[in-house]
């Protein structure tokens, strides 16, 4: 029960309850799972799960809460995708401009946060977005590499964003979330 349709409420000082509703369509229902476990795994209530307990799931709150939920989600996904969006502006930009430092830092950062989400064929999805060829980009990011804006070696998924890189986009694209941070020095 690890979805965005799943809901977790206590029931009391002892019992945690888990509802899950089906991934797709309408969550005009009730749950589709229910799961009641102790609240503290290690010590289990006396009497166990009781008609009283199960009384106690307030059907109507996990609906609310799973709205809220849903909204909340619905809202993050649409800054996300208009993030994006400005993103891929900002790489075609500063590509118009030549390869510059600043271009390689978009283009890592852009390739960094794809990969990070889980996207299959990262590399592949940016050259459609740029509108530039596979090979293209992928020249482009050994270029980032070699010139120390990103971590990891040519050919294998992956990598990180370096500090210059991170100064880099700090500097062009201020506010704007970074995949990586220099430590602190704490």
């Amino acid at each position: 029960m690890t979805s965005n349709r799943h809901v977790e409420m206590d029931l009391g000082p002892d019992w945690t309850v888990k509802m899950a509703w089906p991934e797709e369509g309408d969550i005009q229902g009730g749950p589709i799972a229910l799961l009641i476990e102790p609240s503290d795994p290690q010590t289990y209530p006396a009497g166990g799960i009781s008609s009283t307990v199960l009384r106690s799931v307030d059907f109507r709150a996990a609906m609310a809460k799973l709205r809220s939920q849903l909204v909340n989600a619905d809202r993050w996904q649409t800054r996300s995708d208009e993030y994006e969006a400005g993103r891929i502006e900002r790489i075609r930009d500063a590509l118009a401009k030549g390869i510059t430092p600043e271009y390689l830092a978009l283009l890592s950062s852009a390739y960094v946060s794809r990969v990070n989400s889980g996207q299959a064929k990262p590399v592949e999805h940016l050259a459609e977005d740029i509108g530039k060829s596979l090979q293209t980009i992928r020249g482009h990011l050994w270029r980032a590499r070699k010139e120390g804006l990103l971590t990891g070696s040519a050919g294998r998924k992956g990598g990180q964003l370096t500090p210059e890189a991170s100064a880099i986009l700090s500097r062009i694209v201020p506010g704007a979330p970074q995949e990586v941070r220099p430590p602190s020095s704490e």
